[in-house]
């Protein structure tokens, strides 16, 4: 399950042992006289889990669900500080009399803090601090923000980060995010952020070809609030991670008293499901859990919960979407100078993984006739949810059977520690540690080329009529009789689609350890620390292509072409197999790595109160990282059927090993297994190390309670990663590892933060400046290949976030979120094909180097906006949003532009009183007007094409992009959920 034992194998968890055997003489004691009281917030409603903390002495609780809490603490004279994620502080002194004197009284009402400005920040951060006084841009959620986002998943919810471009169109996992117009592949995921759950990454690894890193993490009533750092000193402290960092903190089972929540939700999937009547009702159910407190009669505090859930998905596919669930706990024991923490969870999940859906006019895209439409259409189907065919991996040797339900299948196991002591003197020491076996399979239908008419594709093998082949007949592949169809006016388009099927798997194993230590010296405060780091990945990919008609939920499609004469000796030519085309394609991937790395990385830092308005901080990190692997080499396999071979050649290198050869079943005339590509005995092998040498300097001057400014200077490298040396190799040279570069990125920015009872803003202008970038290029050719080729270069960025609030009446809160940047290739070489007109029938596509310098980020808007509004009366709260994407381009070559367009999400809750104190319904929808929008488009062969070739005119009169056809990833459309939930 874990990793091998080594060195850095025992040192991970064994630091986090010695740090958590401190002595019992540690534990809490108690003390005689009693404080109880009710914090509530402006309007008199209670405040469920607001910490109340007396000084000196540290000693602290949470409040009931009825805002009511009570402590027992020596007599004496304390200030008593009263919070809550949301709110502002309130602090106030207590005089406390001795036992069996009278109880001292406390009660707090909470004015709101909506940016969650006076709320302490960990992440980021070596040193905890309030979002006012850090030299930061921080965006921080609480729990009942992070509902009221209305999110779909973990992406979803960082629309709510300004700077942040969310692709999350692929469902409730599996998408990417791009900070600060930082450029990442569709495919890629969390490519210059670092995800974290807790304080410690959920995989050392955030850009992963087909596995991003939200797949192993789930939204739900265990999550006490987000907090995300952007750009900034994330790249000191955290591994990888100059883009910022995403770190979702767990409930702790602060309190008193055992406290909880149990939800239940529906939704209106059904209802565009193949169900009918009340089983309409039932396309989503999912329960949600969480309860913690103390353990009676010990020092021990818990908190245990998780979910459940069944969905059949927004786009219907014939089987359900996203089935599974997962379970998360720890437990903590206080100590009177510190704590020690251990968690645990398991998740074991399947998400759909919506890929691009067929359209045509490619700048102003349209549904096809007949088609799958944009907002409830699926290029999924039950036709095709079951495939077989000769395993790849095993060089064809037995049979690979996958489930298109099981989707992105993550089964995600981990154990984790914190520890914190106050050592005395100025001295803090801190440690966490996990390990973690996180195994995933994706399966999904990808779009690789335009839809094509049928008639076209069957015009491919005309040639074959002089060796006494007919004409290609058409039928469904899951027809047991093979009645032929009339491709030509199938589904009243007469378009098939060439879609891959790659069944992909990324086992992978990690453990993770951080040791901090710190000492406050006068006005500074002083951090070193050690961060340790090994994971080891295995990737099996494997390129498969089908056949399938272009319609919602579509079949595949098998092609036979009839023969005469002794040649084929009668026998048709099987074009396909089961809809397959092509299996282990040979000009596609197969790839059976495994790589394993090592970072040791070394910080410190200084944070210095210059004077009583002025804070300086400065942090430095060296990383290291050591990579090594193999991975066996391909070939495609060659057996040819000899009596072809005066006919259409022998297989050689000129002709991509096709010619006569027979494949894996040594028979020409089955053309789907004829260039089957497997490993061979060789192996490529790397083993290579990077260090790289990060700083950050900040500076913030807090005028006073209300206002603040900071500027900050950052410069962090990437190491090159997994996707780096499992999918690059040489061009001259395909059987080298191309060892790659450290990728720099550079950052300034300043901020303006404003903190009063009725406004909130933070305004923060940013530069970055990125050099040496990886992007992972997919480009799919004319003959159905495949290549995923990283390529490196620059770009910079110029923009400006902002986050403001504003509180005109109690109850009332309208928010803004705004990103206006202007992303740039400055230097960016791509290999693609030539124009089509420039290409000669028959003979190998040709190829050129294009630089992109001056072209937008792909996929990247230049403006961002959302406006939102919040309000509460009396157990009422309803709350919406608008969100507007600008226009943008889809490819990196900036020849198809996708427009702009705006969704709605809102939703009502009501939170009942007395006799029914604790019960809360509550209905909300995403994309309430079913707005259509696109998320991406020809992701994998956009590029093919010069923007002069697609804006040139047609015979028809029309441009080639007005005629053209291609695939697009819309997205998702209106989903209303209602829940009932109960909290005691």
């Amino acid at each position: 399950m874990f990793p091998n034992a080594t060195f850095l194998g025992r040192l991970v968890p064994a630091a986090a042992v010695v740090c958590a055997l401190a002595p019992a003489a540690y534990a809490q004691s108690t003390a005689p006289g009693p404080v109880t009281g009710i914090i509530t917030d402006a309007q008199g409603q209670p405040l469920a889990g607001a910490t109340v903390v007396l000084n000196p002495g540290r000693i602290g609780t949470a409040t009931d669900r009825n805002g009511a809490f009570s402590l027992t603490v020596p007599a004496g004279t304390y200030t008593a500080t009263v919070s809550y994620l949301g709110f502002k502080a309130s602090s106030q002194s207590v005089t406390v009399a001795a036992e069996g004197g009278a109880a001292a009284t406390l009660n707090a009402s909470l004015a709101q803090d909506p940016l969650l400005m006076d709320a302490v920040v960990v992440t980021g951060n070596f040193n905890p601090q309030s979002k006012l006084e850090s030299a930061t841009a921080v965006t921080t959620l609480n729990n009942r923000q992070i509902q009221n986002r209305v999110s779909r998943g973990t992406a979803d919810l960082l629309m709510a980060v300004p700077g942040f471009r969310v692709n999350s169109d692929g469902g409730e996992a599996a998408n990417s995010v791009s900070p600060r117009g930082l450029p990442v592949n569709a495919e890629s995921g969390f490519g210059f952020l670092q995800l974290m759950e807790d304080g410690l990454p959920i995989l050392e690894v955030g850009s992963l070809t087909f596995a991003k890193s939200d797949i192993h993490f789930r939204v739900d009533e265990t999550i006490d609030r987000l907090e995300v750092l952007r750009g900034g000193s994330a790249g000191i402290t955290a591994n990888n991670a100059p883009g910022g960092i995403v770190n979702f903190l767990s409930k702790t089972g602060t309190g008193d008293k055992i406290h909880g929540i149990v939800r239940l939700t529906g939704g209106d999937q059904g209802f565009s499901s193949d169900r009918t009547g009340a089983a309409q009702l039932a396309g989503l159910q999912r329960l949600d859990a969480n309860v913690g407190g103390p353990i009676a009669g010990t020092a021990l505090r818990f908190n245990i919960g998780g979910f459940y859930r069944y969905d059949v998905g927004t786009r219907y596919a014939g089987f359900p979407a996203n089935v599974g669930g997962g379970v998360k706990a720890n437990v903590t024991y206080n100590l009177k100078n510190g704590y020690v923490r251990v968690y645990g969870k398991y998740l074991n999940d399947r998400v759909a993984y919506y890929t691009s859906i067929p359209y045509q006019n490619l700048n102003n895209p349209e549904q096809i006739p007949g088609g799958p439409d944009f907002r409830r259409g699926t290029m999924l189907s039950q036709h095709q949810q079951i495939t077989t065919i000769p395993n790849p991996f095993n060089n064809g040797q037995g049979a690979l059977t996958r489930d298109l339900a099981d989707g992105q299948h993550t089964r995600y196991k981990a154990v984790s520690s914190e520890v914190f002591f106050d050592l005395g003197n100025g001295f803090t020491l801190t440690d966490n540690a996990r390990l973690l076996d996180a195994n995933l399979s994706t399966d999904g239908v990808y779009d690789v080329r335009a839809p094509l008419p049928g008639t076209a594709f069957a015009a491919n093998y005309a040639a074959l009529r002089g060796l006494g082949a007919g004409t290609p007949v058409f039928s469904f592949a899951n027809d047991p009789t093979n009645t032929p169809i009339d491709i030509a006016t199938l589904n009243g388009n007469g378009l098939i689609n060439i879609a891959g099927i790659f069944p992909d798997d990324k086992p992978a194993t990690n453990a993770i350890n951080n040791l901090k230590l710190q000492k406050t010296v006068g006005q500074h405060q002083l951090t070193g620390g050690f961060y340790a780091s090994r994971y080891t990945i295995k990737e099996r990919l494997s390129y498969n292509l089908v056949l399938q008609e272009v319609a919602n939920r579509p079949r595949l499609l098998n092609v036979r072409i009839p023969t005469q004469g002794a040649l084929f000796g009668g026998l048709p030519i099987e074009v396909t197999k089961d809809g397959f085309l092509f299996q282990s394609f040979g000009d596609g991937l197969l790839f059976n790595s495994t790589n394993t790395t090592q970072v040791l990385s070394y910080y410190a830092g200084d944070q210095w109160q210059a004077t009583s308005k002025l804070r300086l901080d400065g942090g430095i990190r060296l990383e290291t990282t050591h990579a090594e692997g193999s991975a066996p080499k391909t070939a495609i396999l060659v057996n040819p059927e000899a009596r072809f071979t005066p006919f259409v050649g022998a297989p050689t290198a000129a002709n991509g090993f096709g010619g006569s050869n027979g494949g894996l079943d040594g028979q020409y005339r089955t053309f789907y297994d004829n260039r089957f590509l497997q490993n061979t005995a060789d192996v490529r092998s790397w083993d290579f190390n990077f260090s790289t040498f990060n700083y950050s300097l900040g500076a913030n001057y807090k005028f006073s309670d209300q206002l603040a400014t900071y500027a900050r200077y950052s410069n962090s490298g990437v190491a090159p990663s997994n996707d780096q040396f499992a999918y690059s190799t040489d061009r001259t040279q395909p059987d080298v590892t191309v060892r790659g570069e450290i990728q720099r990125v550079l950052q300034a920015e300043a901020g303006l933060k404003v903190s009063t009872s009725r406004v909130n803003l933070a305004v923060v202008p940013f530069y970055s400046r990125n050099t040496n970038i990886a992007v992972t290029v997919q480009i799919s050719d004319p003959n159905f290949g495949l290549g995923l080729v990283q390529t490196r270069g620059d770009v910079d960025n110029l923009g400006l976030e902002l986050e403001t609030t504003y509180s005109p009446v109690q109850g009332l809160t309208l928010r803004g979120i705004g990103t206006v940047q202007r992303p740039r290739y400055l230097d960016f070489n791509i290999f693609v094909p030539l124009d089509p007109d420039k290409q000669t029938a028959g003979t190998p596509t040709k190829q050129q180097f294009v630089n992109l310098k001056g072209n937008k980020l792909e996929d990247t808007p230049d403006v961002l906006l959302e406006g939102g509004a919040d309000y509460t009366y009396h157990g009422f709260n309803v709350f919406g949003n608008y969100r507007w994407f600008g226009e943008r381009f889809a490819t990196k070559r900036n020849n198809i532009l996708l427009q702009s367009y705006g969704v709605v999400f809102g939703g009502v809750a009501y939170d009942f009183d007395k006799a029914l104190t604790g019960l809360q319904l509550r209905v909300q929808g995403s994309n309430l007007f079913n707005t259509i929008g696109f998320g991406d488009a020809a992701a994998r062969n956009g590029d093919n094409f010069s923007k002069e070739y697609i804006n040139g005119q047609d015979t028809n009169g029309k441009t080639r992009a007005e005629n053209s056809y291609n695939l697009a990833r819309p997205i998702l459309p209106r989903n209303i959920t209602a829940s009932v939930a109960y909290s005691f």
